[in-house]
């Protein structure tokens, strides 16, 4: 028996070295694994007037509805799984059904021959998450691919409150009639976009559903774990980037939440919004995600800028150098000893960004501030990768202003602090390739897209473009300036795209996906498109057409309706009359913690 174990690994080495079997072969050479292909991080909904006891406002699904919310997948696969969250719910919520599909022309209507049923617990069709929990869906035999969006349809018997939501990543429609809806191809005449527009910021909210995991071929995913500054399409132009060379076993997760901080939670008005602290999150919202290997990490503004704010003055104290880069050691301290990288990102200038909200300036830009913000960025280009608290970092200098490094570049940035397509892309091709686990020089997504983030656009005289008609009754002026970076997206189904002179074949989608509430300051003398109309106002009533049920869903649109306005106009008067504070809503921008040593 010795023998002839001999003379088979004698034979398998000499067909190897003859080429007949690759040498990379093993017995485990394909491995099936699951892997985080779209997140949005869960963050506690609602306004609190006054204190942390004070009252508290909530949005709610009426009795009977159904929601469709849509996504964008940055990985395919054969199956995927859903979680949902009731993280801060205050009693159990049920979803009576659940199904999948691929999303049709319009983001509220699906591929009928895709609709695909969720169930729960190994087979239910309905499942109660309890408050506090999560939960995710059983695997699903749904096949996805990579930058083609998804809709998730839910149906709740019941009224229920929403304590738990994801606000940017997809676009969520409730049905305009009652009943389950999830197994149709469309939510019926009118479906309510369940977006809304405080000052600068649209929400786009999405109740319960944080991620979505594809189960694929030698799979890993990345996360972008930060602040508004990477609640953006960065996510989605790195994946452009790896599908566009070719990579097509990586998924890419956002998890940013806006206003968030490294060191403290939310505060004031709707300090709620800004989440916990990063510091809170980050094994949630990074470490457990499915398949993680590489956490690109954003963070760190806020702590600077909230003490600044003018809503703020006296009730925040001013955070030091030192005590941000104690909580940069204090992440890295977190990250599992193995397996998983971490790459530090350096803060981006902030001059120019008045944090205007409620349409009252709330920010003035101090050299003190500035100081901070380099004090740290050496500390991350010297001392972070040395020491060994990260794997590397990613420098963003070059999205400064050349002619004062305090500033971004005009074009990169629509308000001073949060940056536009063009900055983004700069961005991204700035990150390293070992940043997120390749050992060969990328196409940079810029080349792909054939368009140079570094030239400033031509700005023309009238861009303004009526838009199309997708049914959600909304009106859009191209040319409206929403300073907020965070509303843009493909995956939020009405993309303002930029077509590029000479069509490019490289590119997974063939076009550069620009910021849905960017201005033509963006335009880059190519012809702007608008696929869908944009909802660049509040939730809003549609017309119910031929339906039975119309007076009481129209009352529970209304309610709902009613409910997100008297929130905006309630902040607006505490903001106004009782200088209510509130945190300043920034967005921001290299490596893993090794754990090998801690100071």
């Amino acid at each position: 028996m010795k023998r002839i174990k001999k003379a088979m690994c004698l034979l398998l080495t000499v067909l190897m070295l003859a080429g007949i079997i690759p040498m990379g072969m093993t017995a485990s050479a394909a491995t099936y694994n699951w892997a985080g292909s779209w997140g949005s991080p869960a963050i506690e909904s609602g306004v609190t007037l006054g204190e942390d006891e004070g009252i508290h406002l909530q949005d709610f699904i009426p009795a009977g509805s159904t929601l469709r919310t849509t996504v964008t997948p940055t990985i395919g696969g054969t199956q995927i799984r859903l979680k949902f969250s009731n993280l801060f719910g205050k009693k159990a919520i049920t979803i009576d059904a659940a199904s999948v599909a691929h999303t049709g022309e319009t983001d509220d209507v699906v591929i009928a021959s895709s609709i695909t049923p969720v169930t729960f617990n190994g087979g239910y069709k309905s499942v109660t998450i309890a408050k506090g929990s999560e939960v995710y869906s059983d695997p699903i035999p749904f096949t996805t691919k990579a930058l083609e969006k998804i809709s998730i349809s839910t149906y709740y018997k019941k009224t229920t409150t929403i304590y738990t939501e994801g606000l940017y990543g997809g676009t969520t429609y409730l049905a305009a009639s009652l009943g389950d809806r999830t197994q149709q191809e469309t939510m019926t005449s009118v479906a309510t976009r369940l977006d809304f527009t405080s000052g600068t910021i649209t929400y786009h909210t999405i109740p319960f559903l944080t991620r979505v995991d594809v189960y694929a071929e030698n799979a890993y995913s990345v996360v972008l774990l930060g602040d508004s500054t990477v609640t953006n399409d960065m996510y989605l132009y790195l994946a452009q980037k790896l599908h566009g060379n070719g990579i097509h076993n990586v998924g890419v997760v956002m998890s940013g939440i806006i206003g968030n901080a490294l060191l403290r939670k939310g505060t004031g008005l709707i300090g709620k919004v800004y989440g916990v602290s990063l510091l809170e999150r980050a094994k949630r919202d990074a470490f457990d995600v499915a398949g993680v290997k590489y956490i690109i990490v954003k963070i760190g503004v806020n702590d600077v800028l909230h003490p600044m704010l003018d809503s703020n003055k006296g009730k925040l104290p001013m955070m030091t150098a030192s005590e941000i880069i104690e909580g940069y050691k204090e992440l890295s301290a977190q990250a599992p000893a193995e397996n998983v990288k971490m790459y530090l990102c350096t803060r981006t200038p902030f001059k120019g960004y008045e944090r205007a909200f409620m349409g009252s300036k709330d920010l003035t830009w101090t050299q003190e501030g500035e100081d901070i913000l380099l004090e740290i960025n050496s500390w991350v280009k010297v001392t972070a990768t040395r020491l060994n608290y990260y794997d590397g970092y990613i420098n963003l200098d070059n999205l400064r202003d050349p002619n004062d490094s305090a500033k971004l570049r005009d074009h990169m940035t629509s308000d001073g602090a949060h940056l536009t397509s063009y900055g983004q892309i700069a961005a991204v091709d700035l990150i390293p390739e070992a940043a997120y686990g390749v050992n060969r020089e990328l196409t940079d997504v810029s080349t792909i897209l054939k368009i140079d983030p570094y030239i400033a656009p031509v700005v023309p005289e009238t861009t303004t473009k009526a838009p199309s008609d997708n049914g959600n009754s909304n009106n859009n002026n191209t040319s409206n300036n929403n300073s907020n970076s965070n509303s843009n997206s493909n995956n939020n189904g009405n993309p303002i795209v930029i077509t590029p002179a000479q069509p490019t074949t490289s590119s997974p989608t063939g076009n550069l996906i620009v910021n849905s509430q960017e201005t033509s300051t963006i335009n880059n003398a190519n012809q702007i498109q608008v696929d869908n109309a944009v909802n660049n106002g509040n939730l809003q009533v549609g017309t119910v057409i031929d339906n039975t049920d119309a007076s009481r869903q129209m009352a529970g649109f209304a309610i709902l309706a009613a409910v997100s306005i008297a929130i905006i106009a309630v902040a607006a008067v505490m903001l106004i009359r009782m200088h209510t504070p509130s945190t300043s809503l920034t967005r921001g921008g290299n490596g893993r913690a090794k754990q090998k040593r801690r100071v």
